[in-house]
């Protein structure tokens, strides 16, 4: 799995025969629609049904099929998913998050959803509003990064609809962008398809279209043969993105339907994005980039899900509201229905007259339908002001300017220093540090002093916890431009991680010059004023801070333990209240509320909030920002509050090191291994303290995982290494078999058969191990440890796909076919490579029977190859590659002379070379003639 997830686990083991099973379910309704919400799936949407038709506007999958398709595996279809982190679906999409329901004094109801994102530690919250007399339910999103550091911006908010041959997609704009942000043509398509009609999506794969190109508010579709349909909408600048996102219409994408639901057939993604695209780096230049979350930001944003029912379509939507409308034969015909009450009119517009305004009584969903000549080919609009609906004829003037493309000549003007940085930055943001830190040495070796390179070096330097090696880059930095702001905001960064608390104010005086960095900096200042217990300096710095940013969160928090500390227990509500109104999920505020009133009624209701995942991890996340506040003992407080019942051993950690106590570890050192992942930069100097201070090879292997996390790889081995054979724990040797070989060092065998002599009934570390040698095409020993591992685990479909690849590679075809036919895969990392064995396997197999002589079972074993079992996970595409088969048959029949198929193997050869098993059957087909 993706490294940048850590410290989430991935989930691995999944059923072919579902169960009954109970799922908390918070259903809103009025007299309009019904919404229901899984706060134990990631919060998502369930559905939204439209009680006048019965329709599902939002898709409500009836069963819970997870399948492995997220990041970190499990994934339903269906319903609204909110997506937060670094790329693809949230971490947290299977499993429970942090919620909260309230009925708010206008009659409309809300359920608050939310979490953490534990690599970057910001946190979302999305409100789910249903108000009592419309027809549509909001939501509305807080986004935050209470870091100092620069975040992965990530969100798209995923709908789902069904899929249907009558389906219009309704996205405005004349270009989409693939994933890198190469542009293509929309909605024809370079072929003369309008790709608008899902029914006209019927080639290649599956389809991501990011459309863009129109200043629009909205998007969604409609089913002209059912006459309903479905919306989004938001203000263009905060959800400029447009997503469709389409199963492949071929059974590649139609194997999924019965993997992922029973009865509810298959569907399509309508996703509304804060960038415009799902950004994923390719060779190609382009003017999308991945976008990056400020230090100390907050982000809000407003959106709009409806219903769509009669109109015929939609070319015009609002919040209130929905229209279409259509010329045809010298005749406008509207329709519009509102999603509330409200009295208001329809005017057309031509040619600066007013040709048509009809008064309208509108009532929820209540189609109004009217028409009006215009003969004239002039451009017209048509207006309901009550609705905020605006059609326009022309629109060209929605048009877009912007480019997006990047001329040749512009980039062959940029020099390869800046781009190498330009990509360096961006993998930055990415979060592949590694790749980051590679390409500023690279800068740096040829230009020492480079301004980007050595900030991106202190960046990354202070996100390890190398502070000592930051400032050494950043004071470089400094003797450039003393000034420079951006440098000295990362300056004052590591000087307070440092716990120079003067230079660190120092410098953030500086950057605090600059808008960007101000609010950042006061808040910064806010704190170092409150570590050093000058509490009305902190409040000062905190009301700064607020002045640039109203929804600062740090701030109000410092705000709010200055005023705890100064004996100001009611001014300090008013921050904690803020806090609360922003955010109803705040456990901070929360918490603050128990400190300044200790009850049991008020940690009940701070617990009463953490439904996530890891409540752990809110919990440390709470006690390490105290730490960092210079509130070392409400920390401990709460620590204490925790340390009976937790079986967290960072929990204990934290409690031991701000105590000072080593003894207090004696119970930690018993507690199971198993899920604990230390990963914060703060934790390194606690496990650095415990592992001066006990004995127990446990911290030393904490400390080394936390040393990995933070891309300190060498100094995490060296750990490990001092360790040897102490530790008892399988995943240990794994671990540390892993780094070995990411480092280039020798001992993995050892460390692989240690782990599996201590695990004997995992199959996830038999199967690393197998991963391993097959890599390193140890065959015989990818083999045997396959071999056992398949007596072993029966019907794990992972274990029978690694054995099959084992058999191909050791030319045991008949047996790796005699598996191939009887596994039953489920769609998984898996899948795409259980076809490739079952063609490679045929393949092989008509090859021997080639040099036999045997003709005709050849013959038999090219075609079984083509063939696609959906036994093996993987649905046939449109145009599956055929040509090495193709041209084994040619050859077999003589329809091609020998010299014709040498050309064209040879050809084939070229472009797969080094290409898994295919370049060693090109290379076997090849020596059928070269002999």
């Amino acid at each position: 799995k993706d490294s940048r997830l850590y410290p989430y686990h991935s989930f691995n083991g999944y059923s072919h025969e579902g169960s009954p099973q109970d799922w908390k379910v918070v259903k809103m309704e009025n007299d309009h629609i019904e919404v229901y919400v899984l706060p134990e799936v990631g919060g998502k949407i369930w559905g939204a049904i439209d009680k006048s038709n019965g329709e599902e506007f939002i898709y409500r999958n009836e069963v819970m099929k997870f399948r492995n398709i997220s990041l970190r595996g499990p994934w339903t279809s269906g319903g609204i998913e909110f997506n937060f982190g670094v790329i693809g679906h949230t971490p947290a999409t299977a499993s429970p998050v942090d919620y909260v329901t309230r009925t708010n004094a206008d009659g409309s109801v809300s359920t608050f959803v939310g979490g953490m994102d534990l690599p970057s530690r910001t946190h979302w919250r999305v409100e789910i509003k249903l108000e009592k007399d419309r027809a549509n339910f909001e939501t509305n999103t807080l986004f935050y990064n209470p870091t100092p550091s620069t975040q992965a911006y990530y969100n798209w908010m995923t709908g789902a609809a069904f899929a249907q041959d009558d389906l219009e997609l309704v996205f405005p704009g004349n270009q989409y962008l693939k994933h890198s942000g190469l542009v293509k043509s929309w909605s024809i398509d370079d072929h003369g398809r309008n790709l608008t009609f899902y029914d006209n999506n019927r080639f290649e794969g599956h389809k991501s279209y990011h459309v863009v190109g129109e200043w629009k508010n909205y998007f969604g579709g409609y089913y002209h043969n059912e006459g309903y349909g479905f919306g989004h909408w938001a203000q263009y600048d905060e959800m400029p993105g447009q997503k469709l996102w389409l199963w492949a219409l071929s059974r590649q994408g139609g194997i999924w339907e019965e993997f992922l639901t029973d009865t509810d057939g298959q569907y399509v993604e309508f996703q509304a994005g804060r960038q415009w695209v799902q950004y994923s780096p390719s060779d190609d230049f382009t003017p999308i980039k991945k976008a990056d979350f400020d230090p100390y930001g907050t982000d809000r944003w407003h959106e709009s899900w409806f219903p769509i029912k009669g109109t015929g379509g939609m070319n015009e939507a609002s919040e209130d509201g929905v229209m279409y409308v259509e010329k045809q034969n010298g005749e406008i015909q509207i329709n519009v229905h509102s999603f509330m009450n409200k009295n208001g009119s329809i005017q057309v517009i031509a040619g600066g007259e007013t040709i048509l305004n009809q008064t309208i009584k509108f009532k929820p969903m209540d189609l109004n339908s009217l028409s009006v000549s215009h003969a004239s080919s002039n451009d017209y609009e048509v207006i309901v002001e009550e609705l905020g609906l605006h059609f326009r004829s022309n629109r060209e003037v929605l048009r877009l300017k912007r480019p997006f493309k990047t001329n040749p000549n512009v980039l062959a003007a940029v020099s390869k220093t800046n781009q190498l940085l330009t990509a360096g930055l961006e993998d930055l943001k990415e979060r592949r540090y590694p790749k980051a830190k590679a390409k500023f040495e690279t800068i740096l070796m040829d230009e020492p002093y480079h301004n980007g390179a050595l900030r991106g070096m202190a960046d990354l330097y202070f996100r390890s916890g190398e502070y000592a090696k930051g400032v050494a880059a950043i004071h470089i930095v400094l003797q450039l431009n003393g000034y420079d702001e951006a440098a000295n905001f990362m300056a004052g960064n590591l000087y307070r991680a440092m716990g120079d608390y003067t230079n660190a104010r120092e410098a953030f005086g500086w950057a605090a010059r600059s808008m960007e960095f101000r609010s950042a900096s006061f808040t910064q200042m806010a704190e170092l004023s409150l570590i050093q217990s000058q509490f009305e300096l902190a409040k000062e710095y905190a009301h700064k801070a607020l002045d640039f940013n109203r929804y600062n969160i740090n701030a109000l928090q410092t705000l709010a333990i200055a005023e705890r500390r100064s004996g100001n227990n009611q001014e300090a509500k008013k921050p904690i209240h803020q806090l609360i109104e922003i955010d109803p999920l705040h456990h901070f505020a929360n918490l603050e509320l128990y400190f300044l009133n200790p009850s049991k009624k008020n940690w009940d209701h701070f617990t009463g909030l953490i439904h996530n995942e890891y409540p752990d991890q809110t919990h440390l996340e709470l006690a390490i920002a105290y730490h960092n506040r210079g509130q070392d003992e409400v920390a401990v407080q709460l620590l204490e509050k925790l340390i009976d019942t937790s079986q967290n051993p960072i929990i204990h950690l934290w409690h031991a090191y701000l105590n000072n106590d080593a003894e207090l570890l004696n119970v930690a050192n018993e507690i199971s291994p198993e899920f604990v992942f230390p990963y914060r930069r703060e934790t390194i100097q606690s496990l650095l303290w415990v592992t001066e201070n006990n004995y127990d090879w446990i911290w030393s292997y904490y400390l080394a995982l936390n040393l990995w996390a933070k891309d300190r790889n060498a100094e995490a081995l060296a750990l490990m290494n001092s360790l040897g054979e102490r530790p008892d724990y399988g995943p240990f040797y794994i671990a540390r078999a892993s780094l070995k070989e990411k480092l280039g060092k020798s001992g993995i065998d050892r460390d692989l058969e240690k782990s599996i002599q201590l695990s004997p009934e995992s199959w996830l570390i038999k199967l690393d191990a197998v991963r391993y040698y097959q890599h390193h095409k140890k065959w015989e020993k990818a083999y045997q440890l396959s071999l056992n591992a398949f007596m072993h685990f029966r019907n794990n479909f992972n274990v029978e796909i690694m054995h099959a690849r084992s058999l191909l590679y050791m030319g045991r075809v008949d047996e790796c076919l005699v598996v191939l036919e009887s596994v039953n895969v489920l769609p998984s990392e898996m899948a795409k490579e259980s076809r490739q064995l079952y063609k490679w396997a045929f393949l092989r197999q008509s090859i021997d029977l080639i040099k036999a002589g045997n003709v005709e079972e050849a013959i038999s074993a090219i075609n079984a190859s083509k063939e696609w079992p959906e036994n093996l996970g993987v649905g046939k595409p449109y145009q599956p590659d055929e040509r090495i088969q193709n041209i084994l048959l040619d050859y077999v029949k003589g329809t091609v002379n020998s010299n014709q198929y040498l050309v064209l193997l040879q050809a084939l050869n070229d472009e797969k070379s080094g290409q898994g098993y295919d370049s060693i059957l090109i290379k076997e087909a090849l020596a059928l003639i070269q002999k």
